[in-house]
């Protein structure tokens, strides 16, 4: 896999803390070249985490890392209830800079306003960078964040999308009320 040459820095963290915390919790080594960004996760052998999946789970921080994530919100994929979905946009758009570029302030939003509201409602993180938009959510609120953001990408209004958020989210905790209240006979 390859790191962008601006994000070398911030997968190895301050005095290699992030890189360090990786390896730890999912016991694997990362071998990552500071001039080149070439990186290879490879399982480590003497390690008590000593899952194979765990080498994919890596490869998934580093690469949510990579794509602009904060390391403290791409650590969240070591949870399994986690995933990562990465829309790029030269794939969808083409490659005119300019709809590209239309298509990323859309998603935005005036102020962040619109990547706030999909993160609000479908609990999620969103993290738009460079030609691609990526998402960090637990699975049943990554379909809707993946639904609002492609919503937003076909050209629909901002309110359609806010009411569709709301409207997913309102049932969400209707169903978490029902469950908690729910009287068993």
């Amino acid at each position: 896999m390859k790191i962008s040459k601006a994000r070398i820095a911030v997968v190895i963290g301050k005095g290699g803390e992030i890189k360090r915390d990786i390896e730890q919790k999912l016991g694997v080594k990362i071998n990552l070249d500071s001039n080149t960004g070439d990186c290879e996760i490879q399982l480590e052998q003497s390690s008590a985490e000593n899952n194979p999946l765990n080498v994919f789970i890596a490869e998934k921080i580093v690469n949510a890392i990579n794509r602009g994530f904060n390391p403290n919100k791409a650590l969240k994929l070591v949870e399994e209830t986690y995933d990562l979905e990465i829309f790029n946009l030269l794939s969808i758009l083409g490659k005119s800079e300019k709809r590209i570029k239309h298509v990323k302030g859309r998603i935005i939003g005036r102020n962040g306003e619109m990547r706030k509201a999909i993160e609000k409602y479908a609990e999620s993180f969103i993290s738009v960078y460079g030609k691609t938009i990526s998402i960090i959510a637990e699975f049943s609120n990554l379909q809707i964040a993946r639904k609002a953001v492609s919503m937003l990408i076909n050209g629909m209004p901002h309110h359609v999308v806010l009411k569709f958020l709301e409207n997913k989210y309102n049932q969400k905790k209707k169903e978490e009320f029902r469950k908690l209240y729910k009287p068993e006979f």
